[in-house]
């Protein structure tokens, strides 16, 4: 952590969870806590929870939960460091310069100038528009016809016919070449070892990271030149894979789905129609970062790519990935080979809507229909291969329910009996090379020893926390250091100290000592995933079990890491002592 644990905590206590909340979701008080509709996933009834006693909350529907740091990363997209920042702002909270390597001070400040930089440049670039020089990109503007509200809202702009024009103008500001160069605005040229500006003669695009800063731009050529679309190349800022045109006003949308459409212009003309909810990925592929970042903001998202080859291949490849991440996907295919924007031209913005709402297909929809058109269905060898590659498809639906109703559809369409399909789909299942099963179960299912391990700790550590009676009988037989998984380990080791200075468990404290987003939601499911016993006898099993699992675990793991023998010694006798445990942990 830059700063130390105790403002961390002052930032926390001057921001109650349910204010900062409250200012993202409306809540409603039930009872001693407050309810809502979650952020993080749609739905209809409100199964989000926050408390003000823990200040924590817990969705019961999609599983979020955390402390008001976890709730800013999770909704904001930030970092923990710019977390704190954010909150202590909000509290008033003046903040101590952070404590850093002179390298990462380095960095900060080359990372602080570029942004800076990408100020000064979109203005210029603005500025070029709106002048003589820039009267042609404007007729290109009006031509596609973009109210001048919207080219303000995107900041569009006009790199000049001139090669160094931009970099004369921020040398004139400045900044030196070295950090110039790494803009990716300027390029060092070999032979004159002078520079020149990558973007000219481009309409210009700033492009946003979710926060609204400008981490880079795209141009568009005017004239004929190539390529036809040049973005900026990856620096401290940018790496287009991890980013979205549009997503920073997409994001504050709320709409339950977010649209997928190919450029910017795309972008800007459905915005201007009324269409909040639409990202364009940045001239690459979508990745699997891409559905990732969607996946904070919505759970389904249409495609809209063009009709052609190219956008046919791109909407296949970008189902995959955003299924994978648990994303409804669908595709809406524009009638007579139309882009969004030429559409809406000519029907308006109500019947492009309503072909939003009537002429999406599922994406099963959309790659049986490929299929249809791939293979000739009165041919038998053909029907046959359409058959095989339609039930190979079938086998990487997840839902039951759909692939049963697919499976139907399919056998219909191939003209076979669904059982005769689901015979062959068993059949392409079992035929699938063992070592790719075996590289897929290493990666997604972990062995079910270690899931078992990994409840067993979750579970006594929440046992810990709401039973501090049991502390002093649970220390006798397991130590934090037995907690074989690194955050459960740090979680114990807070929580032995905490009762060994006769101090409460602060929930929301524990959570607030990790860093990353992924560590604070799996600090906080130790606290949301609440057991409950059915009687004594059953408590003292699964206690019993837990802290055999455990110890078992820390006994095996520690005999195969250490080579010393007073150490080997004593880990034979946890073991003998283990074999022979006979507790009654109820008894006090």
């Amino acid at each position: 952590m830059y700063y130390p644990e105790e403002l961390i905590e002052e930032i926390r206590f001057q921001n109650a969870i349910e204010d900062v909340i409250g200012e993202y979701v409306q809540l409603k008080k039930r009872g001693n806590s407050y309810f809502g509709l979650c952020p993080f996933h749609n739905e209809k009834t409100p199964s989000f929870s926050v408390s003000p006693d823990k200040q924590m909350y817990y969705c019961f529907g999609c599983g979020a939960g955390g402390n008001v740091y976890t709730f800013i990363m999770q909704m904001e997209n930030y970092g923990f460091i710019e977390a704190v920042k954010y909150l202590a702002d909000r509290a008033n909270i003046t903040l101590p310069e952070p404590e850093m390597s002179e390298q990462e001070k380095r960095k900060t400040r080359i990372r602080e100038q570029l942004l800076e930089i990408h100020i000064h440049a979109a203005r210029y670039f603005y500025s070029n528009l709106h002048a003589k020089r820039g009267k042609k990109a404007l007729e290109y503007l009006e031509n596609r016809k973009v109210d001048k509200k919207y080219q303000k809202v995107f900041g569009l702009g006009y790199a000049t016919i001139s090669r160094n024009d931009l970099y004369h103008y921020l040398m004139s500001k400045g900044y030196q070449e070295e950090v110039l160069s790494q803009s990716g605005l300027v390029i060092p040229e070999k032979r004159s070892r002078g520079y020149f500006d990558r973007f000219f003669n481009r309409l210009m695009f700033p492009i946003f990271d979710v926060h609204n800063r400008i981490i880079g731009f795209g141009g568009r050529v005017l004239g004929d030149g190539q390529p036809k679309y040049l973005n900026s190349p990856e620096t401290l800022l940018f790496d287009k894979s991890k980013h979205l045109y549009g997503l920073n006003i997409a994001r504050t949308a709320r709409k339950d789905q977010i649209l997928i459409v190919e450029g910017y212009m795309d972008v800007i003309a459905l915005q201007q129609a009324g269409f909040s909810n639409v990202v364009a990925s940045l001239g690459t592929a979508f990745t699997p970062y891409h559905a990732q970042l969607l996946r904070r903001y919505v759970r389904e998202v249409v495609l809209i790519y063009d009709s052609d080859e190219a956008g046919i291949r791109a909407a296949l490849r970008a189902i995959p990935i955003l299924e994978n991440d648990g994303i409804s996907t669908k595709v809406l295919k524009i009638p007579g080979q139309q882009d969004p924007d030429d559409y809406i031209k000519q029907y308006g913005s109500e019947a492009f809507k309503e072909l939003i709402e009537r002429r999406t297909y599922t994406s099963m929809e959309f790659e049986i229909e490929l299929m249809i058109k791939k293979y000739n269905l009165n041919n038998p060898d053909e029907k046959i291969g359409f058959i095989k590659e339609a039930g190979k498809r079938l086998l990487q639906i997840k839902s039951n329910v759909a692939q049963e109703i697919y499976t139907q559809e399919v056998a219909k369409i191939g003209g076979i009996p669904v059982e005769t399909l689901k015979k062959e789909m068993v059949r392409y299942q079992q035929i699938q090379p063992i070592h790719q099963n075996t590289i897929v179960k290493s990666k997604k299912e972990p062995l079910e020893k270690d899931i078992g391990l990994h409840k067993a700790q979750r579970g006594l550590l929440y046992i810990l926390c709401t039973e501090p009676k049991l502390y002093k009988l649970l220390q006798k037989y397991i130590q934090p250091q037995d907690f074989t998984d690194v955050t459960y380990q740090q979680v114990a080791q807070y929580i032995y100290t905490v009762y060994n200075h006769n101090k409460k468990i602060d929930e929301a404290g524990i959570v607030a000592r990790f860093s990353t987003l992924a560590e604070q939601q799996k600090v906080s499911a130790i606290f949301t995933g609440k057991i409950h016993f059915q009687s004594k006898e059953q408590k003292q099993k699964i206690i019993y079990d837990q802290i055999k699992l455990i110890k078992q675990a820390s006994i095996e793991y520690r005999s195969r890491t250490t080579t010393d023998l007073k150490e080997l010694q004593k880990l034979i006798e946890e073991k003998r002592q283990l074999d022979h445990m006979n507790i009654s942990l109820l008894d006090g």
